[in-house]
């Protein structure tokens, strides 16, 4: 057998070692913590005046390693596979929602299995015309984390872009709804209208909540869910404001135009800020690269004003 043969071969043999390993973790989940506490509560059971049900298996010195050894390997293996997880929340509904994709949960489950079962495979045959077993080990694992990756960093920018939206949007839709409301109509009524002209990511969840209260839900509540949904403090402090003022008591049009007041001059600090950021990040560029092409010219005509040559 050539090199090149035992090369593939050992490739062969780690890609599908990973894929077993990774097929056996989803086929056979951990235990729950009843069952796994179940053989240490016996003897407290059997105080209490319970009967001891007795282990499931023999406690032999395998029985015992696993038992210890266990939550050790349990929590390597969690730590591990923390990156190939397939969202950045414990509610990937919300994490949708904050990212403004409309799809899905099963349909973004089977983007990422698409994505984390294609990559490792193209990047380990990439791997495999090099013809050396190493180099399809390491691009097929390379594959597993940026697969496992892809789809939860786009969600992250996403969220991250909706966010810088619903700050830019917040002032202007505030004060659209304090000119409606000043027209002698009410919060609710002020908000249908807006959404059924308007359009952007503070529209989008103006809707969701207008859709709540036709279907049923409470005002104050509607304005309340949307708020806890929220990924940006700003649009949540908003929603805020909408649920109490749907109970009464306030001056909502002047509360609303103060609270543009306010959104719109925090925006403008932030824009500001990224500016003076900016700035300094093409400054920085400009010394690494010019300064020793200026030094260079400075310091060449040295040598004939010292010694005339």
């Amino acid at each position: 057998m050539g090199p090149v043969s035992l090369d593939a071969a050992l490739s062969g043999i780690f890609a599908g070692s990973a894929l077993a390993l990774w097929g056996l973790r989803w086929a056979k989940p951990r235990r729950s913590p009843g069952a796994r506490m179940a053989f240490y509560l016996e003897t407290p059971r059997s105080q209490l005046g319970g009967a001891p049900g007795g282990p499931e298996s023999p406690a032999m010195a395998g029985e015992a390693l696993r038992r210890v050894l266990g939550p050790v390997a349990g929590a390597a293996v969690s730590l591990a596979s923390r990156p190939l997880r397939h969202g950045p929340g414990a509610n990937l509904e919300i994490s949708l929602r904050q990212a403004g994709l409309a799809i899905s949960v099963e349909e973004y489950r089977r983007q990422y299995v698409r994505w984390l079962s294609l990559t490792p495979v193209v990047l380990g045959a990439l791997g495999a015309l090099t013809g050396k077993a190493s180099f399809v080990v390491l691009f097929f694992v390379a594959g597993l984390y940026a697969g496992g990756r892809r789809l939860p960093e786009r969600l992250k920018a996403l969220t991250k872009r909706r966010n810088e939206a619903l700050r830019s949007d917040l002032p202007t839709v505030a004060a659209v709804l304090a000119l409606k409301i000043e027209s002698h109509k009410s919060l609710i009524v002020a908000v249908s209208d807006l959404v059924g002209q308007g359009s952007g990511p503070v529209v989008d969840d103006l809707s969701r909540s207008v859709h709540l209260i036709n279907a049923g839900y409470g005002e104050t509540g509607a304005f309340e869910l949307v708020a806890a949904e929220s990924a940006e403090p700003a649009a949540s402090r908003f929603y805020r404001f909408l649920a109490a003022a749907t109970g009464g008591g306030l001056d909502v049009a002047r509360a609303l135009l103060d609270q543009a007041s306010e959104l719109r001059a925090q925006r403008r600090e932030e824009v500001e800020r990224s500016a003076a950021r900016r700035t300094m990040s093409l400054v920085v560029p400009q010394l690494v690269f010019m300064a020793p092409v200026l030094f260079a010219f400075l310091l060449a005509p040295l040598p004939h004003l010292l010694f005339g040559k």
